[in-house]
């Protein structure tokens, strides 16, 4: 039970305690006063003993006096087990603290973070705990070797401060490649201090040890907020096509919390991914389902070229793609669509047609009219692309493919499209000239070459607008092959979805739509 305890010989460091005072005066030389419960002496009950559980409940709740219980650890009459200095160190102030660390208990600093650190994230951001414990500890560590720092420094790197960050900083740069460091990596994160996100960065992304690289990732998460755009985006998009699938898991996880991450994951869904990973990007950017609104050809047949097309949009987007024929009859959505509709808020119409004709006039908006009233009835948004050909992106990635296939040939070129009536089709015709460097002709279907009657077409390209076959193409074709002509006649050029660059500049545009 409770005895006077022997004395504890004062250390390097600790201040000595003030004599015992009686009615508040300092005691007289000879006069007995009562023991102080920091000078009595504990027994600890047996592990898992009721009573045992009782004391550590009463220490932890600081209805006991705490000194007691350090100088029995500090002198050695009382074993530093894990559940005792568990339920010691919440109670401690700012004196108790400094008095510990100048302990030989601290000398190796295992047992007390060991102890101390399952409650510690929740306790570092309360002030008491930081009054009592993060001076002391940066005064403690600053006088330590580099082992023991190392060994403090999962408990002090809880506390968000300055200091600690560049204590952290310098340490990681000076222990780089030990294993030890790593773990302080997160440390680093939880600082934000946006000077490291480069580092972090860095460490995710290049080669080396995969643990560290694990901890470097789980160091941007906890800072993700602080870190520069310019520098964290890419990283994580390299990472998302990482061999690790954990890292790439991670990094899309990341993305998806950042507001201009869609567009990054979006742009991850063109790209070579493992399966899993495809689905994990699929699943936090929930695309919309697509309708492609296409020309079609005679009783609604749509060429395999935009039927594949349409399948590989939908395989990564993970989303439903239609395809509705202007010379089809109204047909019903597939079944599917609404659902995906539904978990994405919103419907997409994408017109893949090329010219500002009727269809564009006339057509699309009697169409659009009609999906309106379906989304509303589905409530979901019904978003609306302009037509293909009114792209910029698209018109300047035509003339960059034609430009290249006249620098191959060297050869002249003319592209071609069915006749247009109306100032904007003119309009648009003399613009689409200018940007594809070349003069269009106006022929009809029936029969091309008549059209083309008055064109030099020697050492020619000609070019139907057109992203699959249609009569102007395979019409042109055979007339050209019956046709007696110089040598050196023109060449068609094949539907643009056989251009390799505009397939891929059309897949990869269509994927990336929210």
């Amino acid at each position: 039970m409770i005895s006077p305890p022997a004395p504890i010989q004062p250390q390097d460091g600790v201040s000595h305690r003030r004599p015992a005072r009686v009615d508040a005066h300092p005691a007289a030389a000879g006069v007995p006063t009562q023991p102080r419960r920091s000078d009595l002496t504990v027994d600890l009950a047996e592990p898992g003993s009721e009573r045992r559980w009782q004391q550590l409940q009463q220490l932890r709740r600081g209805l006991v006096d705490a000194d007691a219980w350090l100088q029995a650890l500090a002198d050695g009459s009382l074993a530093p087990e894990p559940d005792l200095l568990a339920a010691l160190i919440p109670g401690l102030d700012r004196s108790r603290v400094e008095a510990l660390l100048a302990s030989e208990l601290a000398a190796e600093p295992g047992l007390l973070v060991k102890a101390a650190l399952p409650d510690w994230p929740a306790r570092a951001v309360q002030p008491a705990c930081r009054e009592a414990w993060l001076e002391p500890l940066l005064h403690h560590v600053a006088v330590a070797d580099s082992v023991h720092q190392l060994g403090w420094l999962p408990l002090l790197g809880l506390f968000r401060e300055a200091k600690v960050a560049r204590l952290l900083r310098e340490t990681v740069h000076r222990h780089l490649t030990a294993e030890a460091a790593w773990g302080l990596l997160p440390l680093l994160g939880l600082q934000r201090q946006p000077q490291d996100g480069a580092l972090l960065v860095r460490l995710a992304v290049e080669p080396g040890p995969l643990q560290r690289r694990h901890q470097a990732l789980e160091g941007l998460a906890l800072g993700l907020s602080a870190w520069p755009q310019a520098v964290l985006v890419p990283g994580l998009s390299a990472l998302v096509t990482d061999l690790d699938p954990a890292v790439a898991a991670k990094a899309v996880d990341l993305l998806a919390r950042l507001p201009v991450g869609a567009v990054a994951l979006r742009q991850g869904l063109t790209r070579a991914l493992d399966p899993e990973i495809l689905a994990r990007v699929q699943r936090r950017l929930r695309c919309s389902p697509l309708v492609l609104l296409v020309h079609g050809r005679h009783g609604g047949h749509i060429p395999d070229e935009l039927q594949q097309l349409a399948a590989d949009v939908a395989a990564r987007r993970g989303a439903p793609v239609l395809l509705q024929a202007l010379t089809a009859a109204q047909s019903t959505p597939d079944p599917e669509v609404w659902p995906a509709a539904r978990r994405a808020r919103a419907l997409t119409l994408v017109p893949l047609l090329l010219l500002p004709g009727g269809h564009v006039r006339s057509d699309l908006p009697r169409l659009a009219s009609q999906w309106q009233v379906a989304t509303r009835a589905q409530g979901v948004a019904l978003r609306r692309r302009p037509f293909l050909g009114a792209w910029p992106a698209w018109q300047a990635a035509l003339a960059q493919a034609l430009a290249r296939r006249q620098e191959l040939d060297q050869r002249r070129a003319l592209w071609l499209h069915h006749p247009l009536q109306g100032a904007l089709a003119r309009r648009f015709v003399g613009h689409l000239s200018a940007v594809l460097g070349c003069p269009a002709v106006s022929t009809p279907y029936e029969s091309p070459l008549r059209g083309l009657a008055d064109q030099p077409l020697e050492r020619t390209l000609l070019l139907p607008l057109t992203l699959a076959a249609n009569r102007l193409s395979e019409t042109l074709d055979l007339e050209l092959q019956s046709a007696t002509m110089a040598q050196d006649q023109p060449e068609v050029l094949p539907p643009l979805l056989g251009w390799t660059d505009l397939r891929r500049f059309l897949l990869t545009t269509l994927v990336q739509l929210p």
